[in-house]
């Protein structure tokens, strides 16, 4: 049975998926920040964004591991079949993590093994990102098995979508403990504030995201490079 369709199949429902629920969640953070809305309303909202926050989170590691796959199965990448299953080790590894985090944060005594999760998922999306990097530098100056221009723009996309995730990541720190106090205080202009800032901050890593999807894609169809 010939693999290419059913990776090119997965590899595009992924980006559907992501793409789709990254602007679901985006939606759903609006109605979190709204002031206006009760404290009950407003929790219901977060459920609902993180809820669909699981999607885009999920398509990120499988998005490589189907995107390499698709690509050493059309031969667009020069390199041994091996290394398709080192990234699909690398990204169930990654996968776990998210599932973990997902499912087990500010859950109790989860919480305590959980913050070591956090800490290892961080070093490894920042270590995705320097090793497409340097390979991409060093297979631009030739250092590196050749890659397609199409290719090299896919990975750049895709590094730069997690570099987005990552700062995303950073602005949304002061959330958490606002939103906490939130639901156990009420309403408070100081604490909505700074839930407002802190999604207000995201925006441009967001729509980034989308942008670098959209793009990835138009070179995965040979639109671009």
């Amino acid at each position: 049975m010939n693999e290419v369709p059913i990776a090119k199949l997965m590899h595009l429902l992924l980006l559907v998926y992501w793409l789709g629920a990254d602007v679901g969640t985006f939606y759903a953070a609006r109605f979190v920040a709204n002031a206006e809305l009760t404290v009950a309303a407003r929790a219901t909202a977060a459920r609902i964004m993180l809820g669909i926050d699981i999607a885009p989170r999920l398509c990120m590691p499988l998005t490589l591991a189907t995107g390499w796959w698709l690509a050493i199965a059309t031969g667009a990448l020069p390199l041994p079949r091996w290394t398709l299953w080192a990234v699909v080790a690398g990204c169930a590894f990654w996968l776990a993590m998210v599932l973990v985090l997902h499912y087990g944060q500010g859950k109790g005594t989860a919480s305590s093994w959980t913050s070591a999760v956090v800490r290892i998922d961080w070093a490894f999306r920042c270590g995705v990102v320097f090793a497409l990097a340097a390979w991409l530098a060093l297979s631009w100056q030739g250092s590196a098995a050749p890659l397609a221009p199409w290719l090299m723009l896919k990975l750049a996309c895709f590094a730069l979508a997690v570099l987005c995730g990552l700062m995303i990541r950073i602005h949304l720190k002061p959330f958490g403990a606002a939103f906490g106090v939130l639901m156990r205080a009420g309403p408070d202009a100081a604490v909505n504030q700074v839930i407002a800032s802190s999604i207000a901050r995201c925006v441009p890593y967001v729509v980034a995201i989308w942008v670098l999807l959209v793009v990835a894609a138009a070179a995965g169809l040979h639109l671009l490079g």
